[in-house]
């Protein structure tokens, strides 16, 4: 097997520890995805956990807050002309379920504690079988799960702060088909698939906030630090089917019977760190609005460095993301005691340089619009919410050169739709 032939296997693999760098999910409160997330500035529910911790200092009594959000992710690739034709390859229908389950209580005067249960990175993509792209990425998915800790300070009846801690863990899985015995004028011939699946090691992280909040508005600030997850007993699995290339390829891989074709390998993949500013303001006695910025410090995937047992698969892959920034808008109108309408917009910049838009994630400025219902009786509150994720088309072709780094060159189109169900429960409310 050529040394070309290596790297077309690693980079099957190193493509899904790639695909995370530019998927951020907010989405942790219904009430606050109906408002675009434009949340930092206030303290409503339990979920503020999530959007700006130090807003427990505002809450009475002890408070639950769960939010089940559906995401329905949707992509086409139409391939660039002379390789591909006009045909429209599609992803396959999948729900992904993250939550956000948050559970709240107020000591005192001055002090509140908090526990979170979040998963703010992650869905995935699965295209079908007979996808072109599928020697770059046939279905990835990725999860994280964060437990979160929190301890609020309230210093005066309008000013809190907030510390707490992040553990994460993830999980990983890709699968992908492999080339073999590529030249100058042809990819290659397919030859069998790679599938690669891992769980992190246990790391930990911090966030700190603050909130100031007065009769008719507020302001506050939320940083959480970025993590660094390790996958050190991550499996690659190969399987070759064709018959004829099995022995040759079989051997390559292993190093003529050295290693196994389920190999353990190691990688890295960092979440990064992020800053919200947040500000609200009753316009009226019953209507909110609010407006937030973020920044998301991606430049920590720089590169990747993947090792295997079989140390000729070993490379390090540059990433070269960048910081990006979100704008977010929201609005909340009380109609009745009972029921108030929300609305939101978010625009999102996307981190991910055009040379590594790929099957992997077909990722580009998003445009986001959401709507929602809220009912609170007594202690009870339900919330209902709509988001419309638009991401719009992404040409890897510009000005007639493919700027893809594997060659694979065309147009994607990408959208989501969000479904939000949150139910609250205030304990011992004063």
């Amino acid at each position: 097997m050529t040394q070309a032939l290596r790297t077309l296997f690693l980079l099957a693999i190193c493509a899904g520890c790639a695909w995370a760098s530019g998927f951020n999910i907010n989405e942790a409160g219904a009430r606050a995805t109906s408002m675009g997330n434009a949340v930092t500035g206030q303290a409503y529910d339990a979920s503020a956990m999530f959007y700006n911790p130090a807003g427990i200092g505002f809450l009475n009594g002890t408070n639950v807050y769960g939010t089940v959000t559906l995401i329905a992710p949707q992509s086409s690739f139409v391939g660039a002309a002379p390789v591909f034709d006009n045909t429209i390859h599609s992803t396959q229908d999948k729900i992904f379920p993250p939550v956000g389950l948050h559970v709240t209580h107020r000591y005192n005067d001055k002090v509140a504690v908090g526990l979170a249960l979040s998963n703010p990175f992650g869905l995935g993509v699965f295209w079908e079988e007979d996808f072109p792209g599928r020697f770059i990425s046939r279905e990835v998915d990725l999860k994280s799960f964060y437990v979160s800790p929190v301890i609020a300070l309230r210093t005066t009846e309008e000013l809190s702060f907030s510390m707490g801690l992040d553990f994460v863990l993830a999980q990983v899985s890709l699968t992908r088909n492999l080339l073999a015995f590529g030249s100058g004028g042809s990819p290659g011939t397919e030859v069998g698939e790679v599938e690669l699946k891992g769980n992190s090691n246990l790391t930990v992280g911090f966030t700190a906030s603050m909130l100031y909040k007065a009769s008719r508005g507020g302001f506050g600030f939320f940083y959480r630090h970025n993590v660094k997850n390790e996958f050190e007993d991550a499996e690659a699995n190969f399987s070759v089917f064709d018959v004829a290339a099995r022995s040759l390829v079989e051997a390559n891989i292993t190093n003529f019977g050295e290693f196994s074709l389920n190999q353990s390998g190691s990688a890295e993949l960092n979440f990064p760190a992020y800053f919200s500013l947040g500000f609200h303001l009753m316009a009226t006695e019953k209507l909110g609005l609010a407006v937030d910025g973020s920044l998301f410090r991606w430049d920590v995937n720089d590169e990747i460095p993947l090792n295997f047992e079989n140390s000729a698969l070993n490379q390090v892959i540059p990433q070269d993301y960048r910081n990006s920034v979100q704008l977010r808008l929201g609005l909340e109108y009380q109609l009745t005691e009972t029921f108030a309408v929300r609305g939101g917009y978010i625009h999102d910049q996307t981190p991910q340089p055009i040379e590594i838009t790929s099957p992997l994630l077909p990722d580009d400025t998003r445009n986001n619009w959401s709507t929602g219902i809220g009912y609170k009786r007594g202690n009870m509150n339900f919330d209902l919410g709509y988001m419309y994720v638009g991401i719009g088309d992404r040409n890897t072709v510009i000005d007639g050169v493919g700027q893809n780094e594997n060659g694979f060159d065309g147009v994607y189109t990408a959208n989501a739709h969000l479904y939000m169900l949150g139910f609250g429960y205030s304990f011992n409310n004063k």
